[in-house]
């Protein structure tokens, strides 16, 4: 998934609260034992740059789901990480504020990443901002680096203490670093294997892993798979995020095995969507092509994704948009640089621009209905 930095900039305008206490969590990882069935849940990204869209937004991860997805794709506070100093008065305020509007009763799925939001090279700098440049000696580091690894590792366990989580991914996408720098790719498996490693002695209960492009992998099978297998020992799961509409327009024509293919990558892993959408009103400019959508594509692809979960036993999945963000993208977006990748997903949420629910969302609760309300926290 691309370009969501927007939305670091949105939490600064919102109000902090003060962090809980974990509500009785005993450590990340642990607590009740999940029943049976499939945790969803969505990010807490807002329709609009305001507090109210915010706010709207964990009103639908509550009342529409049983899991909270904390996903942080915008740099890491590399200095302060290392040095174990604290880190901007903006992102803790970040953290804390996240951190207690998760809902009580949900699990939390929690994401960072050390690949920059290009998926090319080491992720930018996390300072007042997200993806701030990297200043030196940083920005001549690779990912096998000694400060990097020991950075990143600290940083994911700031992050564990801060959330509890159910789930802890630390790489988002990896295998596009695959494609996109090749050359970058065994010192990223190098870093896979200290992270890994470090948080496994740490945290031995806690699902860690990285995610999967499952649009990239299928582009180039065989050069994925290789690649993949150098790191899945260092992923507890297969965690796939897939926008397969950026391809194929006609869920129903969507290739049979689009997710069972990665599942097979490692049968033995447990499996799950760690971030979707499908867009409910057609993609146009400014993005580079026309995109036909409509209420019934993204209902149809709902009943894929929520047929195929359950056929692969998912532990999750992560529906990435709550809400279709028309006034984000009114006020800020359609200005922008790249604006054509931020009219991709526009129309992508459950509820469209106005907040009025779509037909995808009855499937989606009937779903969560379904589902043993699984507690964590």
């Amino acid at each position: 998934m691309q370009n969501r930095m927007i939305v670091y900039f949105v939490l600064a305008l919102v109000l902090i609260y003060a962090c809980s206490d974990n509500n009785g969590a005993t450590g990340p990882g642990n607590g009740t034992e999940p029943e049976a069935g499939t945790y969803l849940g969505f990010t807490d990204f807002p329709h609009a740059k305001t507090h109210a869209a915010w706010i709207a937004a964990w009103s639908v991860i509550e009342q529409d789901g049983n899991m909270a997805v904390v996903h942080f794709d915008d740099g890491i506070p590399w200095q302060e990480a290392l040095d174990s100093t604290r880190y901007h008065e903006n992102y803790n305020a970040e953290l804390s504020q996240k951190e207690s509007f998760v809902p009580i009763g949900h699990i939390t799925y929690l994401a960072v990443t050390p690949i920059s939001f290009s998926r090319d090279s080491l992720a930018g700098y996390r300072g007042a901002e997200g993806n701030e440049p990297l200043m030196p000696p940083w920005d001549t580091l690779t990912f096998d680096s000694q400060d990097v690894e020991t950075a990143f590792t600290n940083h994911c366990e700031y992050l564990i203490y801060t959330f509890y989580p159910k789930y802890f991914a630390y790489a988002i996408e990896a295998n596009m670093l695959a494609d996109l720098s090749p050359e970058s790719w065994s010192t990223f498996v190098t870093l896979a294997e200290f992270v890994y490693t470090n948080l496994k002695s740490k945290f031995p209960t806690l699902p860690i892993f990285i995610t999967i492009q499952a649009d990239c992998f299928h582009k180039d099978p065989g050069n994925q798979s290789a690649a993949l297998g150098q790191v899945l020992p260092f992923s507890d799961f297969i965690a796939v995020s897939g926008y397969p509409f950026t391809t194929q327009s006609n869920p129903e024509s969507l290739a049979a095995d689009y997710f069972f293919e990665l599942a097979d990558l490692d049968p033995n892993k447990p499996f799950a969507i760690a971030e979707t959408a499908w867009p409910a009103e057609d993609v146009t400019d400014p993005y580079y092509k026309f995109i036909p959508a409509s209420d019934s594509t993204q209902l149809a692809y709902m009943d894929r994704l929520l047929s195929d979960a359950d056929s692969l036993d998912a532990e999750f999945i992560c529906w990435f948009f709550t809400r279709d963000y028309d006034d984000f993208w009114e006020s800020d977006f359609k200005y922008m640089t790249d604006a054509g990748i931020y009219r991709l997903w526009r129309d992508t949420g459950v509820y469209d621009g106005q907040g009025n629910p779509r037909p995808a969302l009855a499937r989606w609760r009937g779903a969560l209905e379904s589902t043993p309300l699984k507690r964590y926290r």
